[in-house]
């Protein structure tokens, strides 16, 4: 047999040979929701699935809301502001577009709160109601997500 050979060949078969069968480890529990078996995936740590992060606060507003409070001058949402964009031509044809940013403005969550308060209360002037659905057409920007947080 050529060297070559079994010194390309043999760690493939031998390692094929001892390879250990891939039972997956499922750390979870069997559960029956809505009528369907499943599987619901958890930390080791908790004995139980997490009710709540805090307790009284069942939702995701009424947690956006706590932290507002609790966390009122810190930084929150964090844009840059576009300074100069330009457009590139590659050799092959392809468009670039380069974004020239300045420093980063922040807000903090107390103005967010506040932001948000004032997107809602406009959405109820203009005759939006609880359950009513909303879309969201925007950039990937703080505005975008202080709505996300008024349609909640």
């Amino acid at each position: 047999m050529n060297p070559y050979f079994v010194g390309i060949f043999a760690p493939f078969v031998l390692s094929l040979f001892f390879r250990k069968s891939k039972g997956e480890k499922k750390r979870g529990v069997p559960v029956d929701v809505g009528g369907e078996p499943g599987l619901a995936l958890r930390n080791h740590r908790f004995t139980s699935p997490v009710e709540t992060v805090r307790e009284g606060i069942t939702t995701l507003p009424e947690l956006f809301e706590e932290s507002c409070k609790q966390y009122k001058d810190k930084r929150l949402l964090g844009t840059r502001e576009l300074i100069l964009k330009d457009t590139e031509v590659a050799p092959d044809g392809r468009s670039f577009e380069k974004f020239h940013l300045g420093k980063y403005e922040w807000l903090s969550y107390g103005e967010a709160f506040e932001s948000a308060c004032n997107f809602s209360s406009g959405l109820i002037h203009i005759g939006h109601n609880r359950g009513e659905r909303a879309a969201i057409f925007a950039d990937t920007r703080a505005e975008w997500l202080i709505a996300l947080q008024v349609i909640m």
